[in-house]
């Protein structure tokens, strides 16, 4: 009997050792993913035409929309020509930028690229007194869309 319950007893710290870690453990950032719409207007670029006004939003989870950095390109066929121009998400991931006209030459088609930074946040947790946010980590990924083709004519 007496050995019946050293064994039961060895066998419980055992159990129990196994499952500490993982109740202790640091809990690693949730990737979150999504997507980046974006559009062009005007849709017909003519030798008139002064600027380009980009819009668009990004659709994620609502903690990866707000904030977040978006870099514009033109691309054309397999020319990327980046742009200066640069815009902020709002609360609900809308966001607007006005970009310069394309420098490609008539007959000929260019899209906006556009690319959202990846971004890290910590949210929920905070108590009152604490500085530190203690909460879950998301770590929102990179994003990149293309508009539809936007026509330049002379």
């Amino acid at each position: 009997m007496r050995k019946l319950v050293s064994a039961a007893a060895v066998c419980a710290l055992a159990v129990g050792l196994v499952v500490v870690p993982s109740a202790f453990g640091v809990k690693s950032a949730k990737q979150v993913g999504g997507a980046v719409s974006v559009s062009g207007t005007p849709t017909t670029i003519t030798s008139t035409t002064t600027s380009v006004t980009a819009t668009g939003s990004v659709a994620t989870s609502s903690g990866c929309r707000q904030g977040r950095t978006v870099h514009f390109s033109y691309v054309n066929g397999a020319t990327v020509t980046p742009l200066t121009e640069t815009a902020m998400t709002k609360g609900n991931g809308a966001f607007t930028a006005t970009l310069p006209k394309p420098t490609d030459t008539a007959p000929a088609s260019v899209t906006i690229r556009a690319t959202v930074d990846s971004l890290v946040r910590k949210v929920g947790s905070k108590k009152k007194g604490k500085k530190t946010k203690r909460g879950r980590v998301f770590n929102c990924l990179a994003l990149t869309g293309d508009s539809s083709a936007l026509t330049i004519s002379s």
